[in-house]
């Protein structure tokens, strides 16, 4: 008797542990399942990209914040037939949305989205051309999305596959302009619009395909000197002026651009910033465009005016006019001129 009670005694304490450990382990699924991200605390936009699965649906959701937990959402969805009928596209949802209204939203037939749009200025960098787009009424886009979008978007086969470190692929391809979007466009689809528009000016110019990065990089130094129109041919030749002569361009736009921020005016210590952007202390041009250039500025780029001008400085402040010069004498009689006339202004003042 005392040798089977210890029998038994032993087979139920090994059941007992069985059972605690299939409990246990299910606590701990259950767990990895209920827990997870911290929700958003606003209305989340997202694109769901051609061929995006609902594991992939479950992943982005999760890490924008709309839902807790991508695993939860995968595991739902292999019990639902809807999963295997998501449609691509750019969508809105409410912070903490059931798996129903999600799955309902991502099958549901495409219907007519309302528009927005969105003005582009020339000569903004890529930045502040993606917070141009965010900033919009009516946009339904946010900053990261847009990045996240645009390393999607294929550029042209003239576009250099590679720039240094720090540079933007995208730099000048982003074409200024007023478009209007439905705002159920992916940020990826609205974003190939601008740079297929840059593609489109090229062509319609006539400018070789070997010859258009770097009349897009002329142009978009132009678009950044030149505040009035009619000067944007003179000052792309004086650009192409220096460029043959072997002369550094010293664009105080590209010493701008090499420091990172908006500045009223450049000092003496930023013409030392250590930058391939920065045409003070490199040879030629920048390795990138600098803005969006205009189709002014490009045509002005492709068809320079035909001049012997090295030197430009601002003869008027108020319209932003330049002086033009043919020897460094001239130039520097040009400079002290407009110095003379901005001293002048002070005393008045």
């Amino acid at each position: 008797m005392t040798g089977r009670r210890r029998v038994r005694k032993g087979r139920l304490l090994g059941v007992i542990l069985v059972v605690a450990l299939v409990v246990g382990g299910c606590t701990a699924g259950v767990s990895r399942l209920l827990g997870g991200n911290q929700l958003a605390d606003e209305p989340v936009t997202v694109e769901v990209v051609e061929g995006m699965g609902a594991g992939g649906v479950g992943d982005l959701l999760a890490e924008e914040g709309v839902i807790r937990n991508a695993s939860l959402f995968k595991l739902q969805a292999r019990m639902d037939e809807r999963a295997s009928q998501i449609r691509p596209g750019t969508y809105e949802f409410q912070p903490g949305a059931s798996f129903d209204e999600i799955l309902t939203a991502l099958t549901a037939a495409p219907s007519e989205a309302p528009a927005f749009t969105v003005t582009i200025p020339e000569g903004l960098n890529v930045d502040q051309t993606l917070q141009r787009i965010v900033e919009a009424e009516g946009s339904p886009f946010r900053l990261r999305q847009l990045r996240r979008a645009l390393n999607r978007v294929a550029l042209p086969a003239w576009v250099p596959k590679e720039v240094p470190e720090g540079g933007e692929f995208y730099e000048g391809m982003l074409f200024p302009s007023t478009y209007e979007f439905l705002r159920d466009a992916s940020a990826t689809d609205l974003l190939a619009r601008l740079v297929d528009q840059t593609q489109t000016v090229m062509e319609s110019l006539d400018v070789p395909a070997e010859e258009r990065y770097e009349v897009l990089t002329v142009a978009s130094l132009v678009e950044r000197e030149a505040r009035v129109a009619d000067e944007q041919p003179t000052i792309a030749s004086v650009i192409y002026n220096r460029l043959d002569q072997g002369v550094r361009l010293q664009v105080d736009a590209t010493v701008v651009y090499a420091k990172g921020e908006v500045v009223n005016r450049v000092v003496e210590s930023d013409l030392e910033i250590d930058s391939p952007w920065n045409t003070y202390r490199v040879d030629g041009l920048p390795p990138t465009p600098i803005s969006g250039a205009g189709e002014g500025a490009i045509a002005a780029a492709a068809e320079p005016e035909d001049t012997d001008f090295l030197y430009y400085v601002v003869s008027d402040r108020d319209t932003g006019e330049h002086a033009f010069a043919k020897t460094l004498a001239e130039h520097n009689a040009n400079v002290a001129r407009y110095r003379a006339q901005r001293a002048a202004e002070q005393e008045g003042d």
